[in-house]
C-alpha cells in the first residue's frame, strides 16, 4: 500500500445491533472520509460503506465494491466474536472461525481487514492465517479511541504511508488525544500472502481539452447512446446526469452528430452550451438564432418552431446554468411546453451534474417536481468499467504506433 500507482478500495461495515450500546459508528465514518478528501492523494482513494449490516450483507458487499481494505466496526464479545444485525436489527454473532473461512475465500482480492471492535482480536487472529494484514483490538475500547484510531490509520494510509506505518500512526492518534487505550489496537502480519495491487490506468488525453468532437476519439458509450436514441424514439427526452469531467459533454456532441441516421422521425440535432450564454433573454436570442427563426420567445417562439419545416433535437449542455442569477423557471416551464407530445417541435437531451428534481428545486415549494424531470428520463453516465478502459488504451497505443511506424518511414524516404 506504499504505492502512488495503487487505486485504493476501501469498504466500510458498519453494525450497531438495537439491542447493544449504541456506538458512534456514523461518526467514525465522516471522520474517515474527511480525512481522505483532504488528503493530496484523494484521487487514489475509493470509500464504499454499509451500515446496519447483516450476516448476509458481509459477501454481498465485498463482491459489489471488490475492496483492498475491508473494515468493520461495531460490537464483539469477549470470546471473539463479532455482532452483526439480524432482521430484526438485533444481535447476531459470527464467530472467528466462521470469519477465517469467509477472509480464506477472499485471500487473493483483500489485503488488509481492520476489526475496530471490542475483543476483536481473537478474530483478527483468525483471519490472519489468510489476509497479510489484519488488525483487532485486544480489550474493550471506547468510542473516541476507536474513532481516533482509524483516523489516525487512515490520515497515514492517505500520506502515502505502509499498512504498518499507518497502523502504528493509528495508536499514536489514540495518545495524542490523550486516551489510555494506545496499546489496545494490535497488527497480524501474514508475510505469506501476497498484496492485492490494482495500478491507476493512466489518463492518455494529457492535457485535457474538454469536449471532445472529433468521431475518430469518441470512444466506449455505444451502450449508452442505444439507450439514450431508444428513449428518443419512444417520445422522451432524456437527462444525461454525471459528475463533473466524466465526458457528458462530448457523449452530447456524439449524439448530435449521428442522430440523422439513429431518430426513427427526421429532427435537426442542435448543440447549445448554456456557458455561452448570460442570462434568460441571452437565452432565448441564443436558441433562436440556432435554430434559425426570427428573435422570439413565449407564444411566437412555439408558433415559430411549429412553422419550421424541420423538428428540433436540442442538446442543451451544463443545464445547471438555469439555476443562476437571470434565469427563471419560465424558461424550464417554456421548454416543458415546447417538448411535450409525440409530434413536439423539441425533442431534449440535458446533460447535469444531479438529478433534475434535486437541481431545480424551487418546484418543491408548490408540491411540484421540476417541469423538466417530468419529461425527460434520466441516464445516469457512470465511469468506463475496466474492461473498456483497457480496450482503449489498447486502441490507443495501438493508433500511436502505427504513427510511429508512419513516422519513421516518412523519415526514412527523406534520407
Amino acid at each position: 500500500m506504499d504505492n502512488s500507482d495503487i487505486l485504493v478500495k476501501i469498504l466500510f461495515l458498519a453494525a450497531d445491533p438495537s439491542d447493544e450500546r449504541r456506538l458512534r459508528l456514523g461518526q467514525e465514518l465522516r471522520d474517515i472520509r474527511e480525512r481522505l478528501q483532504l488528503s493530496k492523494e484523494r484521487d487514489r482513494f475509493i470509500l464504499e460503506s454499509r451500515e446496519s449490516v447483516r450476516v448476509e450483507d458481509i459477501t454481498q458487499a465485498i463482491f459489489h465494491v471488490d475492496p483492498q481494505i475491508v473494515h468493520f466496526s461495531g460490537h464483539g464479545t469477549s470470546t471473539g466474536e463479532l455482532y452483526f444485525e439480524s432482521l430484526q436489527g438485533k444481535s447476531q454473532l459470527v464467530p472467528a472461525d466462521a470469519l477465517a473461512n469467509l477472509f480464506e475465500q477472499l485471500a487473493n482480492k483483500i489485503d488488509c481487514v481492520v476489526l475496530n471492535a471490542c475483543y476483536s482480536e481473537i478474530s483478527a487472529k483468525a483471519i490472519a492465517q489468510h489476509i497479510r494484514f489484519v488488525i483487532g483490538m485486544n480489550q474493550d475500547i471506547g468510542d473516541k479511541a476507536a474513532i481516533a484510531f482509524s483516523v489516525g490509520f487512515y490520515k497515514a494510509l492517505a500520506a502515502n504511508r505502509s499498512i504498518e506505518d499507518a497502523y502504528h500512526f493509528g495508536c499514536v492518534e489514540i495518545q495524542l488525544h490523550n486516551l489510555p487505550e494506545h496499546l489496545k489496537p494490535v497488527l497480524y502480519t501474514n508475510p505469506t500472502a501476497k498484496p492485492r495491487v490494482k495500478p491507476i490506468i493512466p489518463n492518455p488525453f494529457v492535457p485535457q481539452n474538454g469536449r471532445v468532437e472529433q468521431p475518430e476519439q469518441f470512444f466506449g458509450r455505444q451502450r449508452e447512446i442505444q439507450r439514450i436514441f431508444e428513449v428518443l424514439n419512444s417520445g422522451s427526452s432524456v437527462a444525461l446526469i454525471g459528475k463533473d469531467g466524466i465526458g457528458k459533454s462530448s457523449l452530447l456532441w456524439e449524439i448530435c452528430r449521428v442522430a440523422e441516421n439513429r431518430l426513427q422521425q427526421s429532427r435537426q440535432a442542435v448543440f447549445f452550451d448554456l456557458n455561452d450564454v448570460g442570462d434568460e433573454k441571452d437565452f432565448y436570442i441564443a436558441l433562436c438564432d440556432k435554430v434559425a427563426i426570427a428573435e422570439s420567445k413565449g407564444y411566437k417562439l412555439t408558433r415559430n418552431l411549429r412553422q419550421r419545416d424541420k423538428k428540433v433535437l436540442l442538446a442543451l449542455d451544463n443545464v445547471g446554468k438555469l439555476t443562476w442569477k437571470g434565469f427563471t423557471r419560465q424558461v424550464r416551464d417554456q421548454l416543458r411546453g415546447l417538448a411535450e407530445g409525440g409530434d413536439a417541435p423539441l425533442r431534449l437531451i440535458l446533460a447535469a451534474n444531479e438529478p433534475l428534481e434535486d437541481l431545480f428545486n424551487d418546484s418543491h415549494n408548490d408540491g411540484k417536481t421540476s417541469p423538466l424531470a417530468g419529461i425527460c428520463q434520466s441516464e445516469n453516465i457512470q465511469p468506463w468499467e475496466d474492461a473498456i478502459m483497457r480496450d482503449f488504451i489498447a486502441k490507443f497505443n495501438y493508433a500511436l504506433s502505427k504513427i510511429l511506424v508512419e513516422t519513421r518511414n516518412f523519415a526514412s524516404l527523406q534520407m
